[in-house]
């Protein structure tokens, strides 16, 4: 696992560093405008893939056992009704595709309207539709312990068609051309995909019977999609509709340096989620209490880390990168950092959740999609940017840290509010010691102008090496954390 967490790794900060040029040359040579256009696009996109209804997560879950168990006959109708839904899929989400279209100037500030918008939007309808090619590969290869080698076609693939889409931009500065260097990119990963499995799945044939077991799931999972849709991807169309798209432009370039960071976190998550399914398959409650006490005590830690790091070093970063005209002020910052430590610290829980089968808890979904949705139109009509983003935040933590915690304490641990409350006031206790000591620690060593990549380099190792230290001190007060040192560093039972 040690071995698939470091390549892992070392993909991810690749093409994130890839991506970063990307942006930079995109906002130089095509423009910050088309930029805000296209992150609109995805958006809009990732509300009408709502109707892929979490069949990805629910088909994983049904194939754990019959792989585990080689038990093909069964592997073979859950695959093929997998192909099934998401060819129906895509037809249904062409058409609305096409159904939207003429609202899009609804979504847009724009003091001008070029028609050439249209192209772009159906080219990527067309992108999003082609990943539905090979969606049904990366959900067998991955149930099947083959996440690194899902990660290794995913990368190397992208990686490849970034180099051509910054080369592009710079000689030709086409819109145009850059969405068709997607499609191919996805046209790629689909033959690769294929290659391996005609090669290793010989034994899976195509099957009439139909797996029944994915239809509960699938409609629970549909009201934990559409809530995670309004959440992390509504933010850009109120920018865009309330403030303006250049803006969407800004935000969404701060949003790529976030993305890089709660990436990084999925690496470890997205290799240790098969085997976290199969120990919870293995073992008893009390067990799997355990071991998230620990794991999630891990990620309060990398959640302080990371978010109070970003928060130091993230305008500094934007200025050498693309340039000052594109900060943010300080305020909107620690709106932002805000829900990125939220969104770090709530993805063990979602996981642990998620390889439990606990599906069904449609009701946490429903509040988090309407809380975060009303308070973000009322908030972001009167105060803009900070308006949008404080409604996200007011969803986080009354569902994610509050609401739904309770409620995976009662079903996958068979835990009480008592011990939430004490676990999770424990976890408070901590941050609150945390920030204190790393806002008197970190004072004296806080620069402003830093000028060049060099400086920003030493300076961010420098913060990043004494947070990680004052933390290490601060979480020696957790007994989890102190647990964790004895058995997994020291080595001791």
């Amino acid at each position: 696992m040690k071995k698939e967490v470091i390549v892992n790794l070392i993909l991810t900060i690749l093409i994130s560093f890839i991506g970063f040029f990307q942006n930079k040359y995109f906002i130089q040579y095509i423009g910050i405008e088309t930029l805000g256009i296209m992150k609109l696009f995805s958006q809009l996109l990732q509300y009408l893939n709502i109707i892929e209804m979490g069949i990805g997560n629910a088909s994983a879950f049904a194939l754990y056992k019959p792989l585990a168990e080689k038990n093909y006959e069964q592997i073979s109708i859950i695959v093929s009704t997998i192909k099934s839904l998401y060819n129906r899929i895509a037809l249904i989400l062409f058409l609305l595709g096409i159904l939207v279209a003429p609202t899009l100037p609804f979504f847009m500030k724009l003091e001008t309207f070029n028609k050439m918008v249209y192209i772009y939007w159906i080219l990527y309808l067309l992108n999003t539709i082609s990943t539905y090619l090979f969606i049904k590969y990366i959900i067998l290869f991955t149930a099947n312990q083959e996440f690194i080698l899902v990660r290794y076609i995913q990368s190397f693939s992208k990686i490849i068609f970034q180099i051509l889409q910054i080369i592009l931009i710079v000689r030709i500065n086409s819109f145009l051309v850059y969405t068709l260097i997607l499609l191919l990119d996805n046209l790629t990963q689909y033959i690769l995909f294929k290659i391996h499995y005609n090669k290793n799945y010989s034994y899976i044939n195509k099957s009439k019977e139909k797996y029944q077991g994915l239809s509960r799931d699938i409609k629970n999972l549909f009201w934990h999609k559409l809530a995670g849709l309004i959440v992390f991807n509504t933010d850009l169309i109120l920018i865009s509709k309330f403030v303006s798209i250049e803006i969407v432009g800004i935000y969404a370039s701060y949003q790529l340096v976030l993305q890089m960071i709660t990436t990084l976190i999925n690496v470890v998550i997205n290799v240790i989620k098969p085997k976290l399914g199969r120990f919870i398959s293995l073992n008893s409650k009390d067990k799997i209490y355990e071991l998230f006490r620990d794991t999630n005590v891990i990620f309060l830690y990398l959640g302080i880390l990371f978010s109070y790091c970003t928060y130091i070093l993230i305008n500094d970063f934007i200025v050498i990168w693309i340039g000052r005209e594109y900060i943010l002020e300080n305020f909107t910052i620690k709106l932002i950092i805000i829900n990125l430590f939220v969104n770090i610290f709530r993805g063990i829980l979602e996981n642990f959740k998620e390889v439990s089968g606990f599906f069904d808890d449609i009701q946490s979904p429903i509040l988090e999609a309407i809380i975060n949705f009303i308070f973000s139109v009322i908030l972001g009509m009167k105060y803009g940017l900070n308006g949008i983003i404080i409604g996200t935040i007011i969803s986080n933590v009354t569902i994610i840290l509050i609401y739904k915690p309770i409620l995976v304490f009662r079903r996958c641990f068979e835990k009480d509010i008592k011990e939430y409350i004490k676990v999770y006031g424990n976890y408070l206790i901590l941050l609150v010691i945390s920030l204190f000591c790393l806002n008197t620690v970190t004072k004296p060593f806080i620069k402003e102008n830093i000028n060049s990549w060099i400086d920003w380099i030493i300076y961010a190792t420098t913060i990043s090496i004494i947070t990680g230290v004052v933390l290490f001190i601060v979480f020696l007060l957790n007994k989890e954390f102190r647990n964790i040192i004895k058995v997994y560093i020291l080595k001791k039972k």
